[in-house]
């Protein structure tokens, strides 16, 4: 038979775990953030637990005559930075809570729906800019450079 004492005790244990484990979670969450570069490696962008943007980096080699190309490329890769980001959430939750409703709402509430563990389709993005035509030269006038 328990005592009242053994009860308190075992229960006080309890409650240092879940503290711990609490403690633990909080640790590593605020590890959790991803990285993602373009495919020529020139602009490499840097997004936290909750996918918001915190770095962008371009290459010493970067020169780019379309601004709209640029835009795309850095928005893809934040894009891939917040699903590499979401994944990691997933996985540190999952630790604590499990499969079942906590980890549904945590996935719920990723950016852009992502549900952070590899079911989405890769190519889910949001809507994009129209693409410039290709020969447009990007000084919004018709004529010539050459006067």
């Amino acid at each position: 038979m328990t005592t009242p004492d053994d009860w308190l005790s075992d229960y006080n244990a309890k409650l240092q775990k879940i503290k711990a484990d609490t403690d633990r979670a909080q640790e590593e969450l605020t590890q959790v953030g991803a990285s993602a570069s373009s495919p020529d490696g020139q602009i490499t962008v840097r997004v936290n637990s909750s996918g918001v943007l915190e770095d962008i980096r371009f290459g010493n080699g970067f020169q780019h005559p379309k601004p709209d190309q640029v835009a795309d490329a850095i928005m893809t890769c934040v894009r891939d930075a917040q699903r590499k980001a979401a994944g990691q959430m997933v996985e540190v939750m999952q630790q604590f809570v499990g499969d079942g409703a906590a980890l549904d709402f945590v996935k719920s509430n990723l950016p852009h729906g992502y549900s952070g563990d590899g079911t989405d389709e890769d190519q889910q993005q949001a809507p994009g800019r129209p693409a410039t035509p290709p020969d447009d030269d990007d000084d919004y006038s018709d004529g010539s450079f050459l006067r």
